[in-house]
C-alpha cells in the first residue's frame, strides 16, 4: 500500500512538473514519443487499482490439477524493449525460476523441486504518432515450460513436465504523458497450443508414465496497463 501511494505521488509530481515546464517555456510543444532507432526502456505491468508494478508475461506451461484436468500456468519475467529502427521495436519478456523445498515426513525427509522457463517476443511496427500517443501493430511469439520433481523420502519419485507455445497479432499504443515514462495498452488476437503434461513415477507400487490431456485456444485478449521507463 505504501509503495502504491508513493508511485501515485510520483506520477502526480511528474505531471505537475510537466505542466509547470510548459507554462514557463512558451515554445514547449509537449512530450513527444521516443520512437527512434536506439531508444530503449524497461517494461512493467501496472494495475493502478489492485497492486503495484509487476513482471511482464513470459509464456505459460501446462500441468494436470487434482481433478485430472488440464491447467495453464502463466509465468512472468523481466521486460525490455529496444527500437532497431525509427519504426520497428522488439520487446522481450524472460522468465527463469527454480525452487527446492524439504519437508520432514516421520523419520525421513521429502523433497520437492520445481523450475520454470518462459520467453515472449513482440515485434511491433509503430505508426505515425498522434501528439503524445504512439500506436503500433505487430506480432507476438511466446513459449513456456515447467517441471517438478518430488521425492517422498521412501523411494518413490514423481516427475512432471508441461509446456505451451503461442503466437498472436498485436494492436496497441503508448501514451508519453511525461518525460521518461509512458503508459500503454495492447489487444492481442492469439493462438496457443498446450502440450499434454507428463507424469512419471519411479519406485512404489505403480511406477510408470501417464500423459494428461492437451488442447489449444484462439481468441482476443487485453493486457493490463504497461508502464515503460525510458533511459
Amino acid at each position: 500500500m505504501r509503495v502504491n501511494k508513493l508511485f501515485s505521488t510520483l506520477v502526480v509530481i511528474l505531471l505537475t512538473a510537466s505542466v509547470t515546464y510548459a507554462q514557463v517555456n512558451k515554445n514547449y510543444d509537449g512530450v513527444r514519443p521516443e520512437v527512434m532507432k536506439g531508444a530503449k526502456n524497461f517494461v512493467f505491468m501496472y494495475k493502478p487499482f489492485q497492486s503495484n508494478l509487476g513482471s511482464v508475461p513470459a509464456g505459460s506451461y501446462t500441468r494436470v490439477n487434482s481433478s485430472g484436468d488440464l491447467e495453464q500456468v502463466d509465468v512472468a519475467g523481466i521486460g525490455f524493449r529496444y527500437f532497431v529502427s525509427n519504426q520497428f521495436s522488439l520487446t522481450g519478456g524472460v522468465n527463469f525460476g527454480s525452487s527446492s523445498i524439504d519437508i520432514p515426513v516421520g523419520t525421513s525427509t521429502a523433497n520437492m523441486k520445481m523450475s520454470t522457463f518462459g520467453i515472449s517476443l513482440d515485434g511491433n511496427y509503430h505508426l505515425p504518432s498522434l501528439y503524445s500517443v504512439s500506436p503500433y501493430v505487430g506480432l507476438n511469439v511466446n513459449f513456456g515450460s515447467g517441471s517438478s520433481t518430488t521425492d517422498d523420502g521412501a523411494g518413490v519419485k514423481t516427475e512432471t513436465s508441461g509446456s505451451s507455445l503461442g503466437i498472436g497479432a498485436n494492436f496497441g499504443f503508448d501514451w508519453y504523458f511525461t518525460e521518461g515514462i509512458s503508459l500503454g495498452g495492447k489487444y492481442t488476437l492469439g493462438f496457443r497450443n498446450y502440450s499434454a503434461p507428463e507424469t512419471t513415477v519411479t519406485g512404489g507400487v505403480t511406477p510408470g508414465t501417464t500423459t494428461g490431456p492437451k488442447g489449444s485456444t484462439i481468441g482476443t485478449g487485453i493486457m493490463s496497463v504497461m508502464m515503460n521507463v525510458h533511459f
